[in-house]
């Protein structure tokens, strides 16, 4: 096998519930990963000459060096030898910057595509060893499942079966969110711990959906036009819609195809700059 091609899916949080600060500064968080059928592509091809090449066709990723994949490579290249050099075409379709994972994901499957076509041997716990440093996201992707809580930064994961299949109406405003500054302006004093204990999983699986996510009205106050989304929403009568990761992506939940490109018609005529997917459960 000299070359393989992979998909990269996105995924949302249904649950994002902010605990309180840590020592090394990031906030410690209890979340649910959905992974979702909107995907990048990844194709890695072995070559003669040592060496990495990376292309793709987002003009914002072209530098190597501000890559997520560039870094999985470099940091792989520490724990793994294999001959020759890597080429990597990255087709991107996941917008950037926009609280979906695209960059984790691209990450993860770098690093599952490299295990696979070099036959590296890497176990699990080993290529999350490596995701772990690469970002908070990279973990979840790299156990390969539908759904799971997120703990610590993010990256420490327990998965959670999915209950069934839902249709999902993602929109992406044409404007971005610093990840930094929304936890900068989370307002710590409203920080409460809870126990991580068996009662939390528990939960999740009592109830079909849980909504919630702590940072969606920083991310509104630093840029009001989210508020104006959920409103337009409200409008369409959604009830169940929540903001992903830290923004300012949105999405909303539905059971029905049908039922989810009704409503992403209606935001595409009303939201004509943002971009606006239908996908599912992946």
């Amino acid at each position: 096998m000299h070359s393989l091609i992979i998909s990269s899916p996105a995924k949302v949080n249904l649950y994002l519930e902010v605990l309180g600060k840590r020592p090394d500064g990031y906030h410690e968080l209890m979340t649910v990963f959905h992974r979702i059928s909107l995907s990048d592509q990844i194709k890695i091809r072995k070559t003669k000459n040592l060496g990495f090449h990376l292309t793709t066709n987002h003009p914002k990723l072209k530098r190597s060096n501000k890559n997520l994949i560039y870094k999985a490579h470099q940091a792989l290249k520490k724990m793994a030898y294999w001959p020759g050099g890597v080429e990597v075409q990255l087709t991107k379709k996941i917008p950037v910057a926009a609280g979906l994972g695209g960059g984790s994901s691209n990450a993860a499957h770098f690093l599952l595509g490299m295990n696979r076509l070099f036959r590296l041997r890497l176990s699990q716990k080993k290529l999350i060893k490596i995701g772990s440093t690469l970002g908070a996201d990279v973990p979840f992707f790299l156990y390969e499942i539908k759904q799971g809580i997120g703990f610590g930064k993010g990256n420490e994961i327990k998965p959670l079966p999915v209950q069934e299949k839902h249709w999902f109406v993602v929109i992406t405003p044409p404007f971005g969110l610093s990840t930094p500054l929304v936890y900068k302006r989370l307002g710590a004093g409203s920080l409460t711990r809870i126990s991580r204990d068996a009662t939390i999983t528990s939960e999740f699986l009592r109830r079909q959906v849980f909504l919630k996510n702590d940072l969606f009205l920083t991310a509104c106050w630093l840029r009001p036009q989210l508020k104006e989304i959920d409103a337009l929403f409200e409008r369409l009568g959604v009830a169940q819609r929540l903001m992903s990761g830290s923004g300012p992506t949105m999405f909303s939940i539905h059971k029905s195809k049908g039922e989810a490109e009704r409503i992403a018609r209606l935001l595409r005529k009303r939201r004509p700059s943002a971009k606006v997917f239908v996908c599912h459960t992946h």
